[in-house]
């Protein structure tokens, strides 16, 4: 994890669950409503309630500038036997006043180290199309490279909202290097 001086990033802790709720809500519009067993589960690795497993493969990441929480980022790390994992950033929130000083760039790339850790290179992540969020997205290199219609809370499984979800790639590797270099001959 990286600390410095003044800045820590690192996993949550049971602790951080209470700024980390009050700021979900205060940001629902922008990140989407998730469930505070879901965060429990990032911090604990079991899931709760009627689940196919219970066990959980996402992790809760904060950040903290002079020992103040100014963030967190909910992210998975790809299906545990895939060839290829994919992760995901779920939400990623950083509060109003700790925006464009560098921390989020320090809260994704802390999440994004801790993937190749658990052979996790490539990424993916949804932003409503709505959002100035979509230049941090793309500042940070990700690839814009499809969008949908959003879901609900209710059934996360049908796209039902009308606002458009800008999708977004990252990888830490070249998926088509082989493919190039065959198509170079």
């Amino acid at each position: 994890m990286l600390h410095d001086n003044s800045r820590y990033v690192g996993f949550a802790t049971m602790n951080d669950i209470p700024y980390i709720l009050d700021l979900s809500k205060k940001e629902s519009k922008a990140i989407g409503f998730i469930p505070k067993m879901a965060y429990e589960a990032a911090i604990t690795g079991i899931k709760t309630g009627k689940r196919w497993s219970n066990v959980c493969n996402d992790k809760l990441f904060i950040i903290k500038e002079n020992d103040d929480l100014v963030g967190f980022c909910l992210a998975s790390f790809g299906r545990h036997n895939a060839k290829i994992k994919i992760g995901k950033i779920a939400q990623i929130c950083l509060q109003t006043d700790a925006r464009l000083f560098d921390r989020g760039r320090s809260l994704l790339a802390c999440v994004i180290d801790y993937g190749k850790n658990v052979f996790t290179f490539s990424w993916q992540c949804g932003c409503a199309d709505d959002l100035p969020s979509n230049l941090f997205w793309q500042a940070m290199g990700w690839n814009k490279i499809n969008s949908r219609q959003g879901i609900s809370h209710k059934n996360t499984w049908k796209q039902t909202s009308k606002r458009v979800v800008n999708i977004y790639f990252y990888s830490e590797i070249d998926l088509f290097h082989n493919v190039e270099q065959k198509n170079a001959s």
